[in-house]
């Protein structure tokens, strides 16, 4: 009988664990790069996985299918400072330092941009704009850099923050987010 209940539990453990991993945001993202005038379309995905937070990515390049990953650690998710721009590598996983996030704010700094109205990541200010977006129902923040003008639209979502699009990006890495791939 204690197996049976113990058995019981687990599952509904894992059931749980799955639940939260699937709400942060739909099972696959399309994101658009753009950078020296070509345009790049990878499928990403976002899964929570032992406090960590896995973004799995896919491209078709040259009629092949490529693909890695990155991983963040609840010290990155909790506390980051920065925006990891390390260009994909077919085949690469990597983890990233306890500094990085990829494509999403840390809950600090996106606490801080919450009830302050603006944040620091990579060094830099960003203070928030008037708009009324909105993606995937929830209301997109609008923020600005005012010394290199780079903009971020977040997703105000304390779960994932992710920066739905950034233009105007001194690196010259911009993208939007599609919500569904269309790959």
């Amino acid at each position: 009988m204690n197996k049976h209940i113990i058995l019981s539990i687990v599952l509904c453990l894992g059931f749980t664990g799955n639940l939260l991993a699937q709400s942060i945001v739909p099972d696959t993202l399309l994101f658009v790069f753009k950078l020296h005038g070509q345009t790049r379309k990878y499928e990403m995905s976002f899964r929570e996985k032992q406090d960590s937070i896995y973004l799995h990515w896919g491209i078709e390049r040259n009629l092949k299918w490529q693909s890695g990953s990155y991983a963040m650690s609840t010290e990155s998710i909790n506390q980051g400072i920065r925006l990891s721009f390390l260009q994909p590598e077919d085949g690469k996983h990597v983890k990233l330092s306890p500094e990085e996030t990829a494509y999403f704010l840390s809950h600090s700094a996106y606490k801080q941009l919450k009830e302050q109205n603006s944040f620091v990541y990579n060094r830099t200010t960003y203070s928030v704009q008037k708009g009324n977006e909105q993606a995937l129902g929830r209301p997109l923040i609008h923020v600005k850099d005012a010394v290199e003008g780079c903009e971020m639209w977040i997703l105000d979502n304390p779960e994932l923050p992710l920066v739905w699009r950034m233009q105007n990006n001194p690196l010259g890495i911009n993208w939007e987010v599609a919500a569904q791939p269309s790959i």
